[in-house]
């Protein structure tokens, strides 16, 4: 069995959808893809088992939680992460 989920966020604009992409996409692996749609991020997750996808969405939603408090907690302070900007 095959099990794919597709979850859509919304950002505030496209520069801040691409930084979160950005910073989760080493850990993305062949289970999960990143893209971004205008201000949308969409995550397609892919898994044999509903499982397997419970696991792989918990590793997914932690890396973009984290990744969202550090884009949105740099671009809140006027600093920049310059791996982030390019």
């Amino acid at each position: 069995m095959q099990v794919q989920c597709v979850i859509e966020l919304d950002y505030n604009d496209k520069d801040e959808a691409e930084k979160v992409a950005r910073s989760i996409s080493m850990d993305n692996g062949l289970y999960a893809q990143a893209e971004v749609r205008g201000n949308k991020l969409v995550l397609v997750a892919s898994a044999t088992s509903s499982a397997s996808m419970l696991h792989t969405l918990e590793d997914l939603l932690s890396c973009v939680k984290v990744a969202d408090e550090m884009v949105k907690g740099v671009e809140g302070s006027g600093n920049s992460l310059s791996d982030l900007d390019d």
